[in-house]
């Protein structure tokens, strides 16, 4: 899976200093970056899974940059 949603994601995730190429794939690496973004940032839920919380928590730390 992956696409042009995923590859936002992986910018946004690079911008607030994770490291992550902005692929657009939904590879191990990916997976590994988005569990610990969701430890720190959603830790009742973390399965790796780029979902609709994960991206608005994201969408929200990085706006307030």
């Amino acid at each position: 899976a992956g696409g042009p949603a995923v590859m936002h994601a992986q910018r946004l995730l690079a911008q607030i200093g994770y490291g992550i190429a902005a692929t657009g794939e939904m590879d191990p690496a990916t997976v590994l970056v988005v569990r610990a973004f969701q430890r720190h940032f959603r830790p009742a839920r973390v399965d790796g899974l780029a979902d609709r919380s994960t991206l608005e928590t994201l969408a929200r730390l990085t706006a307030a940059r």
